[in-house]
């Protein structure tokens, strides 16, 4: 039997600042992807690869970047319990600040 690799939290709101979306939460740990589900399907993922840049997330995190319109996401879904933070990084031509956080689901 093949163990699921997948977390799913259901009724969670994901607050971007500029808007909000609820529904689940899902988090694919072997994809190191997080991304919301809504009621119209998979909106945009909230994690990011960093592979350009040399960097893969540890078993169990992703990669959060906090710039455009993620801005203070990250923080927003530490105090919405769903991630801690691991680590910050700076990575691009304009050191934008990326985070690596553990997926808390």
């Amino acid at each position: 039997m093949v163990e699921s690799t997948t977390t799913v939290r259901h009724d969670v709101t994901v607050d971007f600042g500029c808007i909000e979306l609820t529904g689940a939460l899902v988090h694919d740990n072997e994809n190191r992807l997080l991304e919301p589900e809504i009621a119209d399907g998979p909106a945009e993922p909230i994690s990011i690869s960093l592979q350009t840049y040399g960097f893969t997330p540890e078993p169990g995190n992703v990669f959060i970047k906090d710039w455009s319109e993620h801005c203070g996401l990250t923080a927003r879904l530490v105090q919405a319990g769903l991630v801690t933070p691991v680590q910050t990084l700076t990575v691009g031509p304009y050191f934008s600040t990326a985070y690596e956080v553990q997926v808390t689901l």
